[in-house]
């Protein structure tokens, strides 16, 4: 009787030990859009890049395809913005990278082992703003987040029309 649960708190214990370790864990499980090996991206020797806009809560609401919550649009005031290199594949990699050695930041927080999510930015004078509600988008319209976000639109090369010219960041702009 004592070796049964002898045995049952050892694979008990383990089995804990296990699960601990896969949620002390700070990277992304399975595959995003992300590079193993980011890098700039140039076309005839200039290199490419997007706005980051950093918004107030805009002036109305609305909804977006396949959105259940309203969130507010993307005409408020300009807080803050920034003219960003494009680094890797996605937003997160180029905002990573940017933010890397200045006195400004912006921090992701990774949601479910997969989503890398806006999760808060200061600003060179001290002033910190927490993004976990913003509203994200890219060039109009309704973003993934940062880590699925790409940098290219639908034909992925890079220097085309449909690259990602403006990311808006709506502080406050999802509306439960």
């Amino acid at each position: 009787m004592k070796s049964k649960i002898v045995k049952i708190l050892a694979i008990s214990l383990a089995l804990l030990m296990l699960a601990f370790t896969f949620t002390a864990c700070d990277k992304v499980w399975g595959k995003d859009e992300t590079v193993s090996e980011p890098g700039y991206h140039e076309v005839d020797g200039k290199r490419l890049s997007f706005t980051l806009e950093f918004r107030d809560t805009g002036s109305g609401t609305e909804i977006s395809d396949g959105d259940n919550f309203a969130h507010a649009t993307t005409d408020g005031t300009l807080i803050k913005s920034w003219q960003i290199d494009c680094y890797g594949n996605t937003v997160y990699e180029s905002i990573v990278k940017y933010f890397e050695d200045k006195n400004e930041s912006i921090t992701f927080r990774l949601s479910q082992h997969k989503f890398y999510m806006f999760h808060d930015l200061t600003l060179e004078d001290g002033t910190t703003y927490n993004l976990e509600t913003v509203y994200v988008a890219a060039d109009g319209k309704y973003a993934m987040c940062a880590n699925y976000q790409s940098l290219f639109g639908a034909d992925e090369v890079a220097g085309t029309v449909d690259d990602l010219k403006v990311l808006v960041l709506v502080y406050k702009g999802w509306l439960y």
